[in-house]
């Protein structure tokens, strides 16, 4: 039916109305507000500060909310409340996006956390500017009827916070790792992509499986925080593919199949994972993994541990006390040994993270310091995380 009682009210209370309503919902508890038809009502109206009308750098904010909106309200009739006032947003270039909700207050605040929301729910996490189609809504409301309000609309352009740490670990029982000792099992950036990460070996055991970026694994794990955990969209899920969210450490990623190698690859832009099956299914094992010629020394080995069960991904935590070139090789002998590029010093290890190395390529350069050291002999993956101090 018809608001018929609120429709009365607000015409007796002189409210001009420009747009009408054919549904009724009463109001629970919790309350809901069923998305309508708005009415636009003169005298109430939002104007965009010239914050909003600027690009908006989330990186650079430091204040914990900013106004976007000035707001003027008329005199509201005896026993009719606004609420719920929100921006209802989407990406200019997604028209058939649904609307993300942005909380906001009567005086047009609106926190940085809640600007986040609105990027990440589209995007992930890269610092791009985004663009975003705004419409600033309220909800009149007497006893259990509600008018939606529409108060005006604008664009949004956001940038979100460039991560600090560009470093992702993997942890679950899939590759048997504890969280404790996550920061063994590195993931490996996407040459093309810098959102993009990927990790190779056979999955075993119950498969269940969670991303978490280094910064929050140093601080949020020592208070059981799971809270920025990546995980699928769909709890439960064996797909090949799907959608990632934030926040739920109950929706691990579960490899289609157990006891196989696949090649992991988690999109935090595009906010997806794929599960990639090896052709090759018997990959070749070595006793050790080491890197040589630390020091000059091409003599002498110094050994990486193997981090997951079926010996293909090796760890080690190692001091360089001068600069330095190396390369990683098998069985402490030079049948097999890898570097980087046609030249030696071609990668500098200390500059650019992570690189795929290929078999018989040039000595790696690495400056004095201290890392944790990753290396994949199915990929040539290799990593050089420098440790804080």
């Amino acid at each position: 039916m018809k608001k018929i009682s609120m429709y009365i009210m607000l015409a007796v209370a002189g409210w001009s109305l420009t747009a009408c309503d054919e549904s009724h919902s009463d109001w629970v508890e919790p309350v809901v507000y069923e998305q309508e038809p708005g009415i636009v009502i003169q005298g109430f109206e939002a104007t965009p500060t010239a914050i909003a009308s600027s690009s908006i750098n989330l990186g650079t904010m430091t204040e914990d909310a900013i106004q976007l909106f000035t707001l003027k309200k008329g005199t509201l009739p005896a026993g009719v409340t606004l609420e719920n006032i929100r921006l209802e947003a989407k990406p200019a270039d997604k028209e058939n996006a649904t609307a993300h909700n942005v909380v906001a207050s009567e005086d047009g605040m609106v926190t940085k956390e809640e600007l986040a929301k609105l990027v990440y729910a589209f995007y992930g996490k890269k610092a791009t500017e985004r663009t975003f189609n705004a419409n600033l809504y309220a909800n009149a409301l007497k006893g259990k009827e509600s008018q939606l309000i529409t108060l005006g609309s604008f664009q949004l352009k956001l940038t979100p916070e460039k991560l600090e740490d560009p470093y992702y670990y993997i942890f679950g029982m899939s590759t048997t790792t504890a969280v404790a000792s996550a920061n063994k099992y590195v993931m490996t950036p996407v040459e093309g992509n810098d959102m993009a990460y990927t990790y190779t070996t056979k999955f075993f055991g119950s498969n269940d499986m969670l991303i978490w970026n280094i910064n929050y694994w140093k601080n949020d794990r020592l208070n059981n925080d799971f809270s920025k955990v990546y995980g699928t969209e769909v709890k439960g899920s064996k797909a090949e593919s799907g959608n990632v969210t934030q926040g739920n450490a109950q929706n691990y990623f579960i490899a289609p199949k157990k006891n196989v190698f696949y090649t992991f690859t988690i999109d935090l832009e595009a906010l997806t994972f794929t599960w990639t099956e090896l052709e090759n299914q018997n990959q070749p094992t070595y006793t050790n993994i080491s890197l040589i010629g630390v020091g000059g020394d091409w003599d002498n080995d110094i050994d990486l541990t193997a981090v997951d069960r079926n010996k293909h991904n090796w760890y080690v935590q190692y001091t360089f006390t001068a600069d330095t070139q190396l390369k990683f090789r098998a069985n402490h002998g030079w049948d097999t040994n890898w570097g980087f590029g046609s030249a030696d010093g071609e990668w500098n290890a200390t500059n650019d993270w992570a690189k795929i190395c290929t078999v018989d390529a040039k000595n790696i350069t690495i400056t004095a310091g201290t890392y944790d050291i990753y290396f994949c002999d199915i990929t040539g993956a290799a990593h050089f995380v420098p440790v804080e101090e």
